[in-house]
């Protein structure tokens, strides 16, 4: 029952069983709503003490779902059939859009985008799914992934996502540390480790944000469809469906936003403190980021588990018997 828990899976599981207890108590089910009487349904303690429980028995159930939350709204959809065809629609949407911001609206910019769009389109819809979709799947699963010429989408057009949301995360996947030959996802656990816990703090509020603002999302689009449900027989008290649906449309906007500041958080950590992880790890400073990069090939295969991997250490207090553990910078 920590902060985290409070505000991620108790505010919106609070949001979600209030809203259907008012639609229960209104009698939109069975008739004309009685919002009078909903709003006295809310003075009773009673009552309040029953949707306080109700809100932390969901938080507890939903909340282990957390991260898979996350990756659905970034566009990991699974291997399904459906699923893959919806990604291989929303990448290549995505796709074109990317283009358009890259290359422009002139006639030569445009011609270049035509061309691009079909030499895509003119791949078989089997390939065609199997390259956008099964293998970035397959890379997800496998390689553990969680989690431009414009500022929203990664460099490379392989990597485009079928969400805004999900090409921001991989964005920053792919950039943060990379000018150093780093792989932001297999070194993060590793330099969030050895980081002063101010930095880290603030990483984790925008990490604690975006989950926020992504549940809230959530919790927003089941509160829609059953708002409609209960409604959708008493003509203009229907429009009461458009609060929840706004509230999941600014709650999605807000986790792009906050992808983008846990993003540069990410991004920044890396920058300050890979110096210190290297301390830790006993490995020698490089003196260029030539070097550095050099180094990091073999870090990055050290981290990733690879037993024959060959790594040479540097432990500069081990001459006077005082193999001290660095200080974190």
């Amino acid at each position: 029952m920590g902060r985290y828990f409070s505000v991620v899976s108790f505010i919106p599981s609070l949001f979600l069983t209030s809203f259907i207890f008012a639609l229960i108590e209104s009698g939109a089910w069975s008739g004309e709503p009685d919002w009078a009487k909903a709003g006295n349904a809310f003075t009773h303690v009673g009552n309040l003490t029953l949707l306080t429980l109700l809100s932390i028995a969901l938080g507890v159930a939903v909340h282990p779902s957390q991260l898979a939350l996350v990756q659905f709204f970034e566009g990991y959809w699974g291997i399904g059939r459906l699923a893959q065809r919806a990604r291989v629609v929303r990448i290549m949407h995505h796709r074109r859009r990317y283009r358009f911001l890259r290359y422009g609206p002139g006639p030569d910019a445009q011609l270049k985008v035509k061309e691009a769009d079909e030499r895509e389109e003119s791949l078989e819809p089997r390939i065609r799914i199997k390259r956008l979709s099964i293998a970035d799947e397959s890379k997800r699963l496998l390689g553990g992934y969680p989690v431009e010429m414009v500022s929203r989408y990664p460099y490379e057009n392989d990597d485009i996502m079928p969400t805004r949301l999900g090409n921001v995360m991989r964005k920053y996947e792919r950039l943060a540390g990379s000018q150093y030959g780093l792989d932001a996802i297999t070194a993060i656990r590793q330099v969030a480790l050895v980081a002063p816990p101010e930095r880290l703090g603030y990483l984790n509020d925008q990490r604690q944000l975006l989950d926020l603002s992504v549940r809230m999302s959530a919790t927003s689009i089941v509160a829609t469809l059953i708002s409609i449900v209960f409604l959708w027989q008493h003509g203009l008290w229907l429009l009461i469906a458009l609060i929840p649906y706004s509230l999941a449309y600014l709650s999605y906007k807000g986790a792009i936003t906050a992808a983008h500041q846990h993003g540069a958080a990410f991004s920044t950590i890396i920058d300050l403190d890979r110096f210190a992880l290297y301390d830790y790890l006993r490995i020698r400073r490089p003196i260029s980021t030539r070097e550095e990069r050099r180094m990091n090939a073999q870090l990055m295969r050290l981290l990733s588990n690879d037993p024959l991997v060959v790594v040479q250490y540097e432990h500069p207090d081990a001459s006077n018997g005082t193999d001290k553990e660095p200080k974190a910078t």
